[in-house]
């Protein structure tokens, strides 16, 4: 098909052009080096969920992706989506780094103003930032980051390869470290421990929490101290909360008022 033909082609010419490697695109996108390959060969075609991401990724459109045929002249940076976020890369040339190549024990600092629009009212600002990020001041929209985040209250979602270390979260959380934080009104999942206000919904996580009240289900392999647990709860540690709604397997001791479900603990259980 001439469409499958078209995406081929244009994913292996936007990445040259760019000088984006395979390893660079499939870290960007979080799919295996394999998966790009595949594509720019013609052997599969990428997941319609991941057509926004690539055109996004290259400053294209979906259409572009579609029906360019290469002849168009090369998108210049001023053809990037006329949005309200703020993409920050690095490169050593024209070369973009991989993950691989930055150096993780530095942050890239920003100290934002406050942007508006022409008739004054203020603009929720969004990050994409290709390496840690140590930024001043609230952001209003979302941040994406290949590294850490370091800043004071988001609007939105936060995406990041490390940990977190914010003011509160208007959306979730989903990250691979720790997460510090204020209050987070949607869900947390993360690989290291949480310290954080109320979470507004469910919480996935790999080390220890301590916490507000949690408006979901729990699943932590580590040591739970928060309040009220909407939901049910699956812990790896000991467990110290106020009032839990839902059932309860823990591997430790159990602290708490009242449980409402039923009740699995490999530990002594105390109500408080």
């Amino acid at each position: 098909m001439e469409f499958d033909e078209n995406i081929k082609n244009n994913i292996q010419r936007l990445r040259k052009e760019r000088n984006v490697t395979q390893e660079v695109l499939a870290a960007a996108l979080e799919i295996s080096v394999q998966a790009v390959s595949k594509w720019e060969t013609g052997s599969s075609l990428p997941d319609i969920l991941q057509l926004p991401r690539i055109a996004r990724f290259f400053g294209v459109t979906i259409d572009y992706l579609f029906h360019s045929t290469g002849n168009e002249a090369a998108l210049l940076h001023n053809e990037l989506p006329q949005d309200d976020v703020l993409r920050i890369m690095q490169f050593r040339g024209n070369q973009m780094l991989g993950s691989d190549l930055w150096e993780k024990d530095k942050a890239i600092t920003l100290k934002l103003p406050e942007f508006k629009h022409s008739d004054e009212t203020k603009i929720d600002l969004s990050v994409e930032i290709w390496g840690n990020a140590n930024i001043e001041g609230d952001i209003g929209g979302y941040v994406q980051s290949n590294g850490g985040v370091n800043c004071g209250n988001i609007g939105s979602y936060v995406e990041c390869d490390g940990g977190v270390n914010c003011g509160n979260v208007g959306s979730y959380i989903d990250c691979d470290g720790g997460v510090n934080c204020g209050n987070i009104s949607g869900y947390l999942e993360c690989d290291g421990g949480v310290n954080c206000g109320n979470i507004g919904q469910y919480l996935e996580c790999d080390g220890a929490v301590n916490c507000g009240n949690i408006g979901g289900n729990v699943e932590c392999d580590g040591d739970v101290n928060c309040g009220d647990i909407t939901g049910s709860v699956e812990c790896g540690g000991d467990l110290s909360c106020n009032n839990i709604l839902s059932d309860v397997e823990c591997e430790g001791d159990i602290q708490c008022s009242t449980i409402q479900g039923n009740v699995t603990c490999e530990g002594d259980i105390i109500y408080k």
